[in-house]
Order: structure tokens, then C-alpha cells, then sequence
């Protein structure tokens, strides 16, 4: 048992995990005669241990993911969605993210871009890397929100401070078009601090018709286009999957 004097002071230092560990072994540690510089390094590691899951905890937290307990390891590999493991793994490592470069998931309806882009933000968060995740159409909105509140500046340098920006389903909806030179100046930030992943169902040649401005619609694509990778996922949709196996059965 710890005295209640050095229990206090690891509390008021908030190494949580150092005390949770030295209250959990300390029995076990005078059994088997651990020497005390080896007692120290275990719970030290504890320690260590506790802060990075916090850490990954709050960045969780920040991302705000629509699928929160997607993971790549749990990815399906059918043939028929032309997925390579070794692509995967290649943006798993989140290098293109330090890189301050792009990542494009192109696809028809329901075929798991959502979900990819989700792993893929979920793999940056325990590698780390800061995530926010944002559906297109409720972005524009917020965009405008803060517009119309004076918060523009404050939601931008917000945005533009994660390591990951997630733009899911971008192209649907439309937006107004008031609101493209802020998300202009969001995609010329970001593309200077971080990078951008973007899902779409729409073609990119499409993409310029989003913009009634020609000018900003070139500077925008010029931004994403040019520093992005890009990953098409094929086959049906997985709710047709579901559908058909019902029948099936």
C-alpha cells in the first residue's frame, strides 16, 4: 500500500497511470524482490502508456468520425472492390498526411468510401495526427453559420489546425456559392498545414460545376487535384449485398 502522502502528490502531478500501476504491483513488486530502479521504469512506462491512450482518447473525440469503430485491419478485400492491401498499407502509414498531401476516394453509392475514409482517419488518430471529419453539405453549413455569427475567422483557423481534414461526399447537395471563397481559403490552408482527404461519388470533371466562379473552382480543384493520390473503390453497394442475401436466405 502506498502512503496516502506520496498517493497525493502523484494525484496533484496527474500521473494517473504511474499510481494506478505502483498501487496495482507494489505487492507483487516486494514478492519478487524487483529492484527499485526496475519498479521505477515499469510504472514510468505505465505512465507513458496511459498519456498516449488519453491522447488517442481526446483525439477521438475531436474527430467526431460517422463511423468511429472503423479500422483497416476489419477492411474487406473482395475482388470485386479492386482494393490492394499494398495501397492500403501505403496510406495507412500516414506519411501523405506529413506530407501535406491528398487522398481522393472515388466510388459509386454505398460502396464504402465513408467507411475507408473513417479507418483511414481513425489510423491518424493512433498514429497522433489530429482529425476532424466533416459530411460536405453540414461543413458549407457551418461555414455559413459562422459567416453570419463573425466566427469565420476563429472556425477557420480551427479547421486548419488539424493534421486531417475529412470531407465525406463532396459534390452533393450544392452550396451557396457566398460561402466558396472562405472554403477556398480553408482548402489553400489545409493544403499548406496538413492533409486533405475527400470521398465523392460525383466524377471530378463535375466537380467544377459546384462553383459558379470559374476563377475559384480553378484555384480550389488546382489545390485538391493536383497534391492528391487517388483510390477508386468498384462493386455493388453493400446495402444491395445485404438485400440480396435476405433474399436468399
Amino acid at each position: 500500500m502506498l502512503k496516502i502522502s506520496v498517493k497525493n502528490k502523484l494525484e496533484q502531478l496527474k500521473l494517473l497511470g504511474f499510481l494506478r500501476t505502483a498501487e496495482s504491483s507494489l505487492d507483487q513488486v516486494i514478492t519478487n524482490n524487483m529492484g527499485f530502479e526496475d519498479f521505477l521504469d515499469f510504472c514510468l512506462d505505465a505512465e507513458l502508456n496511459d498519456r498516449s491512450n488519453r491522447r488517442i482518447e481526446r483525439l477521438f473525440t475531436v474527430a467526431k468520425l460517422r463511423y468511429p469503430s472503423a479500422r483497416l485491419e476489419h477492411l474487406d478485400y473482395d475482388p470485386e472492390r479492386k482494393l490492394k492491401k499494398s495501397d492500403i498499407s501505403r496510406y495507412a502509414n500516414c506519411e501523405w498526411i506529413a506530407n501535406y498531401r491528398g487522398l481522393i476516394i472515388s466510388g459509386a453509392t454505398g460502396v464504402g468510401k465513408s467507411w475507408l475514409a473513417c479507418a483511414l482517419g481513425a489510423e491518424a488518430c493512433h498514429r497522433s495526427y489530429s482529425v476532424m471529419y466533416f459530411n460536405a453539405v453540414s461543413l458549407f453549413d457551418e461555414i455559413g453559420t459562422a459567416i453570419s455569427l463573425g466566427e469565420i475567422k476563429n472556425f477557420k483557423k480551427k479547421i486548419c489546425s488539424t493534421k486531417l481534414l475529412i470531407i465525406d461526399d463532396f459534390g452533393l447537395g450544392g452550396f451557396n456559392q457566398a460561402l466558396a471563397p472562405s472554403f477556398l481559403e480553408i482548402i489553400d490552408k489545409q493544403s499548406q498545414s496538413g492533409g486533405l482527404l475527400i470521398t465523392s461519388q460525383v466524377p471530378k470533371k463535375l466537380w467544377f460545376e459546384q462553383f459558379h466562379d470559374p476563377t475559384i473552382a480553378d484555384a480550389v480543384m488546382d489545390r485538391i487535384l493536383h497534391r492528391s493520390y487517388e483510390l477508386e473503390i468498384k462493386g455493388r453497394s453493400y446495402r444491395e449485398k445485404i438485400y440480396a442475401n435476405k433474399d436468399n436466405n
